[in-house]
């Protein structure tokens, strides 16, 4: 599930065992920050949480920042043993999956809902989809495989910490002022239940699309997934951005269909080689750390 998902259920189970609201009593070093919060004003949100752009304010500094608070609805019951588990991932990303191309909280606030909120710093370019849409016109070639080899950069670290993110897309990726790319909404929980179609299926992999098997995410699903995205900002489209409802997507995915080579904007020959080098067979498609090398490469080649 989701990294707030994950915190904030471990949040419920620890208030349900009656620990003190003002100090959350578990081994990760969040803040709380409910006291510096300022001018929160609601600004969208999802099926299972809501996003409040607010400010934090020191007596020397303020900043923007995000605030998500997820939906009580969504809570189960959680047995003791897997709070223990999920608390020991929980500690494991807050102390090494820091990196310049991955989102991490910043502290928790009080009064979004019933359970605490997760504070992060504030992106300002938006998601990666609406940040491709704004600038389209300013984004060279060259800077389009910046944010290719950032998100290149932060998948590797997320795979070498044996996380998988399960749900890469457009909208999961955020970008900061400087025009960094920074991937959000990755999954920090080993276990996988049930059937994986995540639900921006114009990223997804086609494995999850077998009606035969149920196939649990990878990070070879996950590099299919970055196929899909250097495909989306190398064009400024979503992947199948001709077929508008997401069920006849899902229909093509299935019948083993690929997102059509976009000639305007041209893709390059070996740009549009390396995009199907992702969307091959999964044990085909290359490492995290091999595409990161790769990429790097093209932006050494795109600088000369």
């Amino acid at each position: 599930m989701p990294l707030i998902h994950v915190i904030l259920r471990v949040w419920q189970s620890l208030l349900r065992m009656n620990k003190k609201k003002d100090h959350v009593n578990a081994p990760y070093p969040m803040r709380n920050l409910t006291s510096k919060i300022q001018n929160a004003k609601l600004i969208g949100g999802t099926s299972s949480a809501n996003v409040y752009k607010a400010v934090i304010s020191t007596a020397t500094t303020s900043k923007q920042v995000a605030v998500k608070s997820l939906r009580i609805e969504i809570f189960g019951n959680i047995v003791q043993s897997e709070t223990q588990e999920i608390l020991i991932r929980v500690n494991a990303w807050m102390t090494s999956l820091e990196h310049d191309n991955i989102l991490t909280p910043i502290g928790f606030a009080y009064g979004f809902g019933p359970l605490p909120s997760i504070v992060y710093d504030w992106m300002p370019g938006g998601t990666l989809t609406s940040y491709l849409a704004q600038n389209s016109d300013s984004l060279t070639i060259l800077k389009r495989f910046y944010l290719i080899k950032q998100i290149a950069a932060g998948l590797r670290h997320l795979h070498y910490k044996n996380v998988i993110h399960k749900n890469l897309h457009g909208n999961n990726v955020l970008i900061d002022a400087a025009g960094i790319a920074h991937l959000a909404d990755y999954d920090v929980t080993p276990a996988h239940r049930g059937q994986h179609i995540p639900p921006s299926v114009r990223w997804a992999a086609q494995e999850f699309f077998d009606i035969q098997y149920v196939v649990p995410p990878t990070t070879q699903s996950d590099i299919y997934s970055f196929g899909s995205l250097s495909y989306q900002i190398l064009t400024g489209r979503e992947p199948y951005y001709e077929i508008r409802h997401k069920s006849k997507v899902s229909i093509e995915i299935s019948k083993g269909n690929k997102p059509s080579r976009s000639y305007d904007p041209p893709i390059a020959e070996r740009h549009w080689e390396f995009i199907q080098k992702c969307w091959s067979v999964p044990e085909r498609r290359p490492t995290a750390a091999q595409l990161l090398e790769l990429v790097s490469r093209e932006v050494e080649l795109l600088t000369t």
